[in-house]
Order: C-alpha cells, then sequence, then structure tokens
C-alpha cells in the first residue's frame, strides 16, 4: 500500500511543464529555502501624463524567508536590487532597497499566508526596457533573480494613457469611505471565499473638459463573453484612479481574461490580464472539493473515498484534510509537497490528455500518467499504414511498458488491453 507513495516522493524532482487546471499548486521554487518572490512591472505615470513611470512590485511569504531569533521574536533582512537597461543595452536605473520583517512567533516565520509587499516607483522615458530584479536574503545568503521586458508608451501618441491592470481583494479604506490601500494579488488567482473581487487602473488625459469613454468586458478561455460595461470620465481631473467591484459568485469556470479598453477622440488603448479561480492550500467551493475527492481515485490510500463522496461537505473537508496531512511528507511545513506533485499530474492530464468528452485525468494516458509519472521514453506513431494511432511510453526505471491505441483517430487513445496487468504488477 505504500509503494505508490514512495514513487511520488522519489518522483517529486521531476520537471513538468504544467498547464493550468483546477489546482494552482505553489511554485517549485518556493518553499525549498531560497528566497522566492513574485514580481510585477506596474506601467503607469504622473497626474499630469507627462512623467512615464513603473512601480516595481515585489511579494514574498514569510516561509520563503530565512529568520533568526532577536530576542523576543524573529527578524529577517531582505535586499531587493532592481537593474534597468534599455533593449540597447545602455544601462538606465539601478536602485537597491533594504527591508526588515519581523514576526512574534516562530510559526509565522512558517506562514505560506502572511504576505510582504514591497514597492517602489521609477520615472522612466518612453521606451522598451529590461528590468533585473534580484532579492537576497541576508540571514541565508541566497539569491534569486528576475527578468522582465517591458514597454512605455509616449503620452503625445494618444494623448491619453491607461495603466496596468492590478487585481486585488485585501484592502483598506480611508475615513471617507474610499479604498486608500490594498494588497496587489500577483498571480490574479482568488481561490478564498470571498463574495468579491476587485481590480484597479488609472488613467490620464489632456483635456478633462473632453470625454474618456472606459469599456471592459470579461470573457472565458473559450473566448465566451461574461460580462461587459461601460462608463464615461468627463469633468474631473486629468488624472483619474478607477476601483472596480465584480462579484466571484457570477463565475463558474477557472479562467478569465479582462480587457479595458480606453477611447478618447479618435483613439483608443486596451489592456488585458488574465485571472483565475483556482483553489490552491484547500479546495473551498464543494464543486472543487467533490472534484478534487473524485481525482484522488488512484491512490490507493484512499480506500475510503466512496463512503467520502456520500458525506455532507463538512465531512469532505475534514476527510481531504485529513489525508493529505497523513500522507504529507514534511508535516512540519505548510506546502505538502506529494499533494502538489499529485495535483500537478492531473493537471498536465486534463491540460495534454483531455478530449470534447472526457477530462484529461479520467482517460487511460492520464491515469497512467497521475500514477507513474512522466514516462522516460514516449514513442510516437501518429501515421500508420494499416495501422491506428498508437504510442508506446516506456518507465525504464519502474520497468514497465504502455501501449496507447487511438482507435477514432480524434485523439481518444485507450490502454491497449495486453497491457492491463502491466499497470498493477
Amino acid at each position: 500500500m505504500k509503494t505508490f507513495k514512495w514513487t511520488l516522493i522519489i518522483l517529486l524532482s521531476i520537471i513538468i511543464q504544467m498547464g493550468t487546471a483546477q489546482y494552482m499548486s505553489s511554485p517549485r521554487l518556493s518553499g525549498v529555502g531560497l528566497p522566492f518572490f513574485r514580481t510585477s512591472i506596474f506601467r503607469t505615470f504622473s497626474k499630469d501624463g507627462q512623467q512615464r513611470m513603473v512601480r516595481i512590485i515585489v511579494q514574498m511569504v514569510n516561509d520563503d524567508i530565512t529568520f533568526v531569533k532577536a530576542n523576543d521574536h524573529f527578524t529577517s533582512e531582505i535586499q531587493i536590487e532592481v537593474y534597468i537597461k534599455s533593449t540597447e543595452d545602455d544601462f538606465v536605473f539601478n536602485r537597491t532597497l533594504k527591508k526588515q520583517i519581523d514576526c512574534q512567533t516562530f510559526k509565522e516565520t512558517n506562514s505560506r499566508q502572511i504576505k510582504n509587499t514591497f514597492t517602489t516607483d521609477i520615472p522612466l522615458k518612453p521606451d522598451e526596457y529590461e528590468a533585473v530584479i534580484t532579492v537576497l536574503d541576508k540571514n541565508s545568503n541566497k539569491q534569486v533573480n528576475r527578468k522582465i521586458h517591458f514597454k512605455l508608451e509616449d503620452f503625445n501618441t494618444y494623448h491619453f494613457l491607461l495603466s496596468d491592470i492590478i487585481f486585488f481583494q485585501k484592502y483598506r479604506m480611508d475615513s471617507t469611505g474610499r479604498i486608500s490601500e490594498f494588497e496587489p494579488n500577483l498571480n490574479s488567482n482568488f481561490s478564498t471565499s470571498g463574495k468579491y473581487i476587485y481590480f484597479f487602473f488609472s488613467s490620464v488625459v489632456a483635456d478633462s473638459l473632453d470625454t474618456l469613454k472606459v469599456y471592459y468586458t470579461i470573457r472565458d478561455a473559450s473566448g465566451g463573453l461574461h460580462q461587459h460595461n461601460n462608463y464615461f470620465v468627463v469633468h474631473q481631473h486629468p488624472y483619474q484612479e478607477h476601483y472596480i467591484r465584480i462579484n466571484r459568485q457570477q463565475f463558474d469556470q477557472s479562467r478569465y481574461i479582462l480587457e479595458v479598453i480606453g477611447q478618447y477622440g479618435q483613439h483608443s488603448i486596451r489592456i488585458k490580464q488574465p485571472f483565475s479561480f483556482y483553489w490552491t492550500v484547500l479546495p473551498e467551493s464543494p464543486r472543487d472539493l467533490e472534484k478534487a475527492l473524485k481525482q484522488m481515485r488512484y491512490l490507493p490510500e484512499a480506500d475510503s473515498l466512496d463512503w467520502a463522496l456520500k458525506q455532507p461537505y463538512e465531512e469532505k473537508l475534514a476527510y481531504f484534510k485529513r489525508f493529505w496531512k497523513r500522507m504529507d511528507p514534511n508535516p512540519e511545513t505548510e506546502k505538502n509537497e506529494l499533494m502538489d506533485e499529485y495535483y500537478r499530474r492531473v493537471n498536465y492530464a486534463n491540460e495534454n490528455f483531455s478530449t470534447p468528452t472526457i477530462e484529461g485525468w479520467e482517460t487511460d494516458r492520464g491515469r497512467i500518467f497521475i500514477k507513474f509519472g512522466e514516462p522516460d521514453d514516449i514513442e510516437r506513431h501518429p501515421f500508420e499504414i494499416d495501422s491506428y494511432p498508437y504510442e508506446i511510453w516506456r518507465y525504464y526505471n519502474l520497468r514497465k511498458v504502455f501501449v496507447f491505441i487511438d482507435r477514432t483517430g480524434f485523439g481518444d487513445y485507450y490502454l491497449h488491453p495486453a497491457y492491463l496487468d502491466e499497470e498493477y504488477r
């Protein structure tokens, strides 16, 4: 019964390029002792529109930072280096930021829920750039780098500008009831069960007496229109901040694309930003939990799964927590590497083996991939005379071979009956 568990643990080092599905695991560089961080280049401008700017946003969870004991608390020191050059490799800008983070308890230092957000604004001329952002953990002396290419448009080209889009859910309001501060959601994924999500952008026009028309649409991954709205901005300050609330209960799929269109006179600017509703630590909606449990059916240890699926939501969730806590190879941390690997495989199967009628994790290829991981070798035969298309998967270390046949010609591969015993021996 433990064979599959240890097979998964051994194969945790396999690097697979995953597509997105209903589960969003933490990045592989996160939770392994490196100062992993998310970053974003937020393109914006001064309030008169004459100065282009970028806001560098860096976000880290406590679990990716090294803390040391200091009297009655724990402390860390992070150094952020921002280096910007033009596309011609000319040096443009450099800035160093030093940040100290303090925690009162040891549990807080290992939290993956506590986020630390650092920002810095940099004025730049319209041009194309490359930013290199480095985060150094002074306590561990380890660092991680990111490179981002971006372009800044000239205000005089359109006589108005739109900034980039930032999604968020957590915010503070001032005494007038307006949003004064918010925590950016840099991966634009919302796994919590809050009723609303928000997005922010800003605009600036040459003459506030002229009308700026704003139109936004939200489409699903297949292009279907789910929501749209438009409004006008006139007789106000040339610079405007836009905070828009959307009801997350109206979205029943995982992936969407937000497009904001600004129209000023004869010119228009479009900005797009994807967002998603994948569960991360726990599947919080009844629908996600039901699917997450069904996808566990390839685990030999989940022998009471049929019972759990018949229980009410609270008991299903308790079962899910108990099961993965028991399977966690490192229960001292919030990150569950085994669960991450299992649902990464489910994601990969959904992205690569789905048919028009069957999700990838339920197909024969998906099942084998989830149970045994990425094959050491795949021999493909898509066009054979007097033969159906077929694939041969070889697992050298496991001493297993599987042959899949596409009898319909539409990519619906079935495991050849002669290899059924291979799966269980």
